[in-house]
């Protein structure tokens, strides 16, 4: 079955009002999430429990809306159409977008109670209704007898258009006050246009909107809809994680899976494209087995040939996947069924990847064994042949893992390196490829490889790898350095030689900048408490002073616990101060709980990844650091960043706060600012090491209300 449109109105007036409302609302639902997670972002900082709270509350309210168009369905025509009308109409009108407000004194105690009732109150109902407008207005267009799969992908091309718009052109324009005002304005024209679709269903009789399929839905064919919109979602989430971290961590970097992902649903379900052609589809299974391997031996060279593998494979397996879902469309008086099926599978693979494998999986597992499962979705046609007995395709996979795990404990005896699990791997990935025409064995030698690769002897760098919310982390040991990565991105690293000793590395180095601002701290004096956001692997630690109270604040629980564990890193173990206390928080929401006026020092070491915690360098946090410090007190914060210039960002906020500011002078170890309350605080500071930044004419100054991280991305490097 197909998801040929016949309708006779096609071309009309009447259709093109329920594309343009279908591709409207699509925009708006996806210009509210980032919304809402931005207005969240100030109040709560960016714990791992309420961004779980954001995506469980998106889902959930996304399977609510195309539940009620489930639901609403058995309502008689024009009795559905009332109540819808009557919704969109209380909704705009009586309690719009963001206009609910919810105590700010539980934010601190209950956050995630917090985020929930939050983003109920103010985007609650608008979402849930949006959700419904695609499923609503096809089920409309198919009360006679039309097969409306196609306006679908104009669904997905308001999606692509949000995503577009939002990071590149709203969000550098628009402060969040002006976003939300937007929202609710644009609601109101929404609704309008639903209001105008209704009309037909409005002047119908009091029959159901369409007459029930003499044939039944089996629960298998449920089955295959929800399987074919979990992959996709699952390959999204793991490609996005192995992009963002592992391979080419760059900010938005994010935006090009998610639109590849969303160009797959118009590409499967337009009525003027064919399915993927076999030859790409043999080309991806070739990919599959590549990524797979390269995953599990942790590859990350060459790097803009292993991400264009990741992006080309999800686009071809979303797009199969995804016309496996447009060809296997029922009829339309099961249409809202069918997308509640759709979006369970969808709810089902984000959960799985985003919120229970990082609880579950230690590394990245869930996007190889995504890979292997998308195999599956290609149809029997061309060099696909029909799958052979499952318990012989069992055998070859367990085969498979076990000749992985022999060759690499075998030739673990005598030899060592990097290049050991690669050589293990090397005839079991010829023999996985081998089985590509059968797709359950294909899959399943895949698998074999992920399983084999956790089960095989490791030598090389690699000490220690845990997982968490924030990613995969690792402890690295290259010569007598050993790291702590996060991807590429290295969050500080010790001498193995001299772990007995205090000894700062990297961005901490006593050499660099930072060193020069302690050591002009100790020149002057300056003595007192001490707060460090971000602790990395503790490195700061080292110029604390005996008996000086410190506090430092750190947002990883799996940071925290690598620090301390004297296994790896010494450094808090050999901590200046015995005053030291470490706490798992927000840095703003840790300091705002310091006293006004009591430290002496607050040092910012959050900004060296290219995921950039914005609320830490707005207007509003240097105001709380500024109420914290003493008159003499300074801010140290480091600037270094691969991509984004924050040292703009930085030099417009201080100018807007009234604060004075130096820069390090450039070099290859860091870059470090320190701020103060005003110039005299930093008179002591080396002009030659220490540069004035002044704010860029024409930048805006980040505040709550305003961020952007596309306005300073380095356009030379």
């Amino acid at each position: 079955m197909t998801s040929e449109n016949t309708s006779k109105n096609s071309g009309g007036p009447l259709s093109a009002l329920y594309t343009a409302t279908i591709f409207a609302s699509a925009m708006l639902l996806f210009f509210v999430q980032p919304l809402a997670g931005r207005a969240l972002l100030p109040k709560l900082g960016g714990v791992p429990s309420v961004w779980n709270a954001c995506l469980l509350f998106f889902q959930a309210a996304l399977l609510a809306g195309y539940g009620y168009v489930w639901l609403s369905s058995r309502l008689p025509e024009r009795a559905r159409a009332l109540v819808h009308c009557a919704l969109l109409a209380a909704v705009a009108l009586g309690v719009p977008a963001f206009s609910a407000t919810v105590d700010d004194s539980r934010a601190v105690g209950s956050p995630v109670a917090y985020a929930l009732a939050y983003l109920a109150l103010a985007v609650g109902a608008p979402f849930v209704l949006l959700s419904t407008t695609s499923p609503l207005v096809q089920h409309w267009v198919a009360r006679d007898g039309t097969r409306p799969y196609g306006l679908y992908s104009a669904s997905n091309v308001g999606s692509l258009g949000s995503l577009l718009l939002y990071p590149f052109v709203i969000e550098p324009r628009v402060t969040l006050h002006g976003q939300t005002t937007l929202f609710r304005w644009a609601f109101i024209a929404v609704a309008v246009m639903v209001a105008l679709c209704a009309i037909p269903s409005l002047l119908a009789g009091g029959a159901a909107t369409a007459s029930a399929s003499s044939e039944p839905i089996p629960w298998s064919r449920r089955g295959r809809w929800v399987l074919w919109a979990l992959v996709p979602t699952m390959l999204l989430s793991g490609a996005t994680t192995h992009l963002t971290t592992d391979l080419a961590p760059f900010p938005l970097l994010w935006v090009v899976p998610l639109a590849l992902y969303l160009l797959s649903f118009v590409v499967a379900f337009s009525t003027r494209i064919s399915a993927a052609p076999s030859w790409l589809a043999r080309a991806a299974s070739l990919v599959a087995v590549v990524l797979v391997f390269a995953m599990v031996v942790h590859a990350n060279e060459p790097v803009w040939v292993l991400a264009l593998l990741d992006l080309g494979f999800l686009f071809v397996a979303a797009w199969i996947a995804h016309r496996r879902l447009a060809d296997d469309a029922p009829d339309p008086a099961h249409l809202p069924q069918f997308y509640a099926w759709i979006a369970a599978g969808g709810v089902a693979g984000t959960l799985l990847t985003s919120a229970l494998a990082p609880l579950l999986l230690p590394d990245l597992w869930e996007y190889p064994l995504a890979i292997a499962l998308a195999t599956t979705a290609r149809p029997v046609a061309g060099v696909v042949r029909a799958d052979g007995r499952l318990r012989d395709d069992l055998a070859y996979a367990f085969a498979l893992a076990a000749l992985v795990v022999g060759l690499s404990h075998l030739l673990g005896r005598w030899y060592g390196g990097d290049w050991l699990l690669t050589l293990s791997f090397a005839p079991a990935l010829l023999l996985a490829y081998r089985t590509m025409p059968t797709r359950r064995r294909y899959a399943l030698a895949l698998v074999a490889m992920v399983i084999a690769g956790a089960l095989a002897k490791e030598q090389g760098v690699r000490r220690y790898t845990t997982r968490s919310f924030f990613g995969v982390l690792r402890v690295a040991d290259h010569g007598d350095e050993r790291r702590l990565m996060h991807g590429t991105t290295m969050h500080g690293a010790q001498r193995i030689s001299r772990q007995s000793a205090c000894e700062p590395l990297t961005y901490y180095a006593r050499s660099g900048p930072l060193g020069a601002f302690f050591a002009a701290e100790r020149a002057r004096g300056a003595h007192g408490r001490t707060v460090a956001i971000g602790l990395g692997t503790g490195a700061v630690l080292c110029y604390a002073r005996e008996a000086e109270p410190w506090r430092a604040l750190e947002i990883s629980a799996d940071v925290l616990r690598v620090a301390s564990d004297p296994r790896w890193f010494t450094y808090v173990r050999n901590a200046g101060t015995r005053a030291l206390e470490l706490e798992l928080a927000d840095g703003r929401l840790g300091v705002a709980r310091e006293a006004d006026g009591s430290l002496a020092r607050i040092i910012v070491d959050a900004f060296n990844s290219d995921s950039v915690p914005a609320h830490l360098i707005t207007r509003e946090a240097l105001a709380i650091y500024r109420r914290k410090i003493r008159d003499d007190g300074r801010i140290a914060m480091h600037l270094s960043n691969r991509v984004l210039d924050l040292d703009r960002v930085l030099a417009a906020v201080v100018q807007a706060e009234g604060m004075a500011v130096r820069v390090s002078a450039p070099n290859d170890t860091a870059t470090w600012a320190i701020v103060a309350k005003r110039e005299s605080a930093l008179s002591d500071l080396d002009p030659r090491a220490w540069l004035p930044l002044r704010a860029t004419a024409g930048d805006r100054p980040w505040s709550d209300d305003y961020s952007s991280l596309y306005s300073v991305i380095r356009r030379s490097r």
